[in-house]
């Protein structure tokens, strides 16, 4: 006799922080989602709620929430701090079989989870992504620039993820077993799914896009602020660099010896204007080379510093660029030319050496070499997998 089949177990995750206005709308959205849907009856089911620690009253409404639905549990983290690193911890809590992420603010539409587990549960697919950019899909009085925002920050993910539509998503689920032979992941910031995508090694052709309707923030402020958008361009550095450890660092490389050779240039051309003496001038540009490219270096040592495997990157930057400037002024000094040519001689002289060097000290300009320190990455112990008694 052929077995009968199994019962879809779900771990709903949500992130939170200052919500407490939104939580008693959304928990019981979600539970009428599960208990009416003709396909979801049956299932079992939790909600897990990773707190960072919130101001206000959420910790009450969680006590008054988690009384009126058994299947609801919460962490309140203390110190850490994080929508990336809270869904780890509720995936490290998770029993059961299918994991779905989503967001506290009602932006996502509990109706959906369903329609969001149908691939996973028929096996079309082994991520299903909630999406704005499908036909079907669509924001709800998006104003231009944060239309176009989204729109560019998706575009900077295309070769990531090829023709996904939506992998920014934070409306999204999986199962569980993916993350058994998943990549070390190391987000940076709110786009988790993004991660788990690139580092469970989920093809295009895997995941599944489920038009919804992505509403506006009921309660509360958005936590999209310009310091999360720059943490998500950190995030998205890493992973070029996973995706593709040789181009990755090269192009870094060379946008940042672009933007300091304009900075070079202009320099000379401000001191040479001044009829200062050309070794001057040419000092001056170097230099203005120099400080460009430590802007690049100290970002990356203050916001990742866990990656670097040097024991003394301030040291080690100091010591190339004293090498760079020494060599690049010198050859510059000596060529007997127009003073511009002088310094695309000095400039190009004083590239060379700062990749020759970076290639002798093992690490690329941004100070990444090779794969990341273990305690770099956040390694997921996993709940065993076990089916919750009374859907808990």
């Amino acid at each position: 006799m052929p077995l009968p089949p199994l019962t879809p177990t779900l771990s709903i995750l949500i992130p939170t922080y200052r919500e407490a206005e939104n939580l008693p709308l959304l928990i019981p959205q979600i539970a009428a989602a599960l208990s009416d849907h003709p396909a979801a009856r049956g299932w079992l089911w939790e909600i897990i709620v990773i707190d960072d620690n919130s101001p206000d009253d959420t910790r009450q409404v969680l006590d008054q929430l988690a009384a009126r639905f058994p299947q609801l549990h919460y962490l309140i983290r203390p110190h850490d701090r994080g929508l990336s690193s809270a869904v780890l911890a509720g995936i490290a809590l998770a029993h059961n079989d299918f994991l779905l992420v989503m967001d506290a603010d009602l932006s996502h539409p509990p109706e959906a989870i369903p329609s969001l587990l149908q691939p996973l549960l028929s096996g079309a697919a082994d991520f299903v992504i909630g999406s704005r950019y499908v036909p079907g899909g669509k924001t709800e009085d998006w104003s231009r620039f944060r239309w176009l925002n989204s729109v560019g920050a998706t575009l900077l993910a295309k070769p990531l993820v090829g023709p996904i539509h939506d992998p920014m998503a934070g409306f999204f689920a999986f199962r569980r077993a993916a993350l058994c032979n998943a990549d070390p992941l190391n987000p940076i910031g709110y786009k988790i799914g993004l991660e788990l995508i690139a580092k469970t090694h989920t093809p295009p052709s895997r995941v599944a896009e489920v038009p919804i309707t992505f509403r506006n923030r009921l309660h509360g402020e958005s936590k999209l602020t310009l310091k999360e958008q720059f943490r998500y361009l950190e995030h998205l550095s890493r992973l070029y660099d996973y995706k593709f450890p040789k181009g990755s660092p090269r192009a870094k490389f060379l946008i940042a010896a672009a933007l300091g050779s304009a900075a070079c240039f202009a320099t000379l051309a401000l001191f040479n204007h001044q009829q200062m003496m050309p070794p001057l001038s040419i000092a001056a540009g170097l230099l203005a080379m120099i400080a460009v490219t430590f802007a690049f270096f100290l970002r990356y040592v203050r916001t990742q510093r866990d990656l670097l495997l040097m024991k003394d990157p301030f040291a080690e930057f100091t010591y190339i660029s004293m090498a760079e400037f020494i060599s690049g002024w010198a050859f510059a000094v000596a060529t007997n030319a127009n003073v511009y040519l002088q310094m695309a001689i000095g400039l190009l002289i004083a590239l060379l050496m700062r990749y020759t060097l970076r290639k002798v000290f093992l690490h690329d300009l941004r100070g990444i070499r090779g794969t990341p320190k273990p305690s770099a990455t956040l390694s997921l112990p996993l709940s065993p997998t076990q089916t919750p008694a009374a859907s808990a």
